[in-house]
């Protein structure tokens, strides 16, 4: 005890002095063009990373529903319906294969299009269907890929950093991965949030709620397969908030995905906190790439 006191008093003088920073600095966040125009495609200089990404296969897939583009967030984008991320994530990810599920001909140039005619989430007329709809197939296309790394991204996000290719270790250590939400507490998500219903179980919502871009499966990851289908089947049963679905599995699976840091899903109010990997484009988030 004597010794961290010791160790406290001589770590509070060096800041006094200026020798030392109470906190680390923060890596600088990357400054992104307003173009999307002419992006190059990244080179790994790593060859160890090199040779672990160009022996893998990956698909990023989204989901796409309703011909009007609606971002939560408020952001207006060019490019594509599917920029910023297309775009973005091809700079690090050029051989990937990209999927879209869309309920449109939502035609895009490399972007493998699977058209759904006839939806399973069954609430016609309620304001939150399609928001629904586009949630269950973010689950549904994990589960349809055959890809050693599947991902499925919102399509406003922007890929910062060649750590974006950590996402694809950190999923092959866990098996699945899915991001922090900014409200971090699921009774708190609910109490708050759209499209919400109460959690009536013992534990009033005293758990972590997940964000949905980005999420991750692992090929063969049987526990992973498990809670993605039950986030399916959930949102079929009793369609709701993305994040409810997701916990409702995690209690009949048994198993959640790794929780992701904030740095994989930068969102609303947490803009410049360095050692950006992937920007959710709200305009707050947006201006400091701007």
């Amino acid at each position: 005890m004597l010794g961290t006191l010791l160790w406290r008093l001589k770590e509070a003088f060096a800041v006094l002095k200026g020798k030392k920073k109470t906190v680390s600095e923060k890596k600088p966040t990357i400054q992104f063009n307003r173009s999307l125009e002419g992006l190059e495609d990244y080179i790994i200089k790593d060859k160890k990373l090199a040779e672990y990404i160009n022996t893998l296969s990956i698909e990023f897939c989204f989901s796409e529903f309703g011909k009007e583009r609606v971002n939560a967030g408020g952001n207006q984008f060019a490019g594509s319906r599917l920029d910023p991320s297309l775009s973005t994530l091809k700079r690090f990810f050029p051989n990937a294969k990209y999927t879209v599920y869309s309920d449109f001909d939502l035609e895009i140039p490399g972007v493998n299009l699977v058209k759904i005619k006839d939806v399973p989430i069954k609430d016609e007329g309620h304001t939150r269907q399609m928001y629904r709809v586009a949630d269950y197939y973010k689950f549904y296309a994990l589960l349809q890929s055959d890809a050693d790394f599947k991902c499925v991204v919102d399509s406003d996000m922007f890929a910062m950093s060649e750590d974006i290719y950590r996402l694809v270790y950190l999923t092959e250590i866990f098996g699945a991965c899915a991001p922090y939400n900014t409200r971090n507490l699921l009774k708190r998500d609910m109490e708050i949030s759209l499209d919400t219903k109460e959690i009536t179980d013992l534990s009033h919502g005293f758990g972590h709620s997940y964000n949905q871009s980005p999420m991750t499966l692992w090929k063969n990851f049987e526990a992973g397969r498990k809670f993605y289908q039950a986030c399916c089947d959930a949102m079929i049963k009793e369609p709701s908030r993305a994040s409810r679905v997701m916990w409702n599995a995690a209690k009949e699976t048994g198993f959640s995905p790794y929780l992701l840091p904030k740095e994989f899903c930068v969102c609303d109010g947490e803009e410049g906190i360095g050692n950006e990997v992937l920007l959710h484009a709200y305009p707050s988030v947006q201006n400091i790439i701007m």
